[in-house]
């Protein structure tokens, strides 16, 4: 729902999707299943300290890697105001990505 660029007011709701995959949450071994992972105020992934082993191993889960582990497709962040950067992830049971093709360009907001 947030596009690059947009100017927004706290808190903030992101909606999340995906195209031709299923959410399910973290650890459901199912073919074709998911979940999302929320990037925030970070270098795009695979462009950071853990470099190309972000495609290897699980995601971390801290202040800038947030996990929705539990299927969760909708949020709201108490982003103080500013200008922040988000890039939505996709994952498997397990928080490792899927590839480039289930991750979104580095999006700037900013918070009001």
């Amino acid at each position: 729902n947030l596009e690059d660029g947009d100017t927004v007011s706290a808190p903030v709701l992101v909606q999340m999707g995906v195209s031709g995959m299923g959410v399910a949450p973290a650890g459901t071994e199912r073919e074709g299943t998911g979940h999302h992972h929320l990037l925030i105020n970070r270098e795009a992934l695979g462009e950071n300290e853990f470099g190309a082993e972000e495609w290897e191993l699980g995601l971390p889960g801290d202040e800038n890697h947030i996990h929705f582990g539990g299927g969760q497709t909708e949020t709201t962040l108490d982003l103080p105001s500013g200008t922040h950067t988000l890039q939505m992830v996709f994952g498997d049971l397990n928080h490792i990505p899927f590839g480039p093709q289930m991750v979104t360009d580095v999006i700037t907001i900013t918070v009001e």
